[in-house]
């Protein structure tokens, strides 16, 4: 169960599994805006899978899966384009305010923001999911656990 805890980290730009977060909390509340997105925009169980599992889309329901979830934590306008602020929010969260850690995410959100995405939120969704995890791939963060 915290990999799906992860998987929301990274499509926020943020990671850090030291930091000092109600962990349960944070799992329970990730699990029940999953659900509701999988009701909503109809995806399947091998769509949430993908995202566990950090692999890309396979199709636009799991594309809309992301969009739902970024919406929901706020992250991802209605318009498609990321809110940088709150993205930082997380990251303070995620981060416990872990003045090198922030920077690193600060950098990662402003990378990721800047692009241009291409299509409607269902696919700005996906395109800064990819892009969050080719900016952790760069900058060494992993996600084992």
């Amino acid at each position: 169960m915290f990999k799906l805890l992860l998987v929301t980290v990274l499509m926020l730009g943020i990671l850090s599994v030291e930091a000092e977060i109600d962990v349960q909390e944070e799992i329970a509340k990730f699990i029940l805006l999953a659900n509701e997105c999988r009701e909503e925009v109809g995806a399947k169980e091998a769509d949430i899978q993908d995202l566990i599992h950090k692999h890309p889309s396979a199709g636009q329901e799991g594309k809309c899966l992301r969009a739902c979830l970024m919406k929901k934590y706020e992250v991802l306008d209605a318009n498609g384009k990321l809110v940088k602020s709150v993205a930082l929010e997380h990251a303070k969260k995620f981060t416990n305010s872990d003045e090198n850690k922030l920077k690193i995410a600060g950098t990662i959100i402003d990378m990721c923001s800047a692009m241009d995405t291409v299509g409607d939120t269902c696919e700005a969704a996906e395109q800064y999911s990819e892009c969050f995890k080719k900016q952790a791939d760069t900058y060494g963060i992993t996600l084992e656990i």
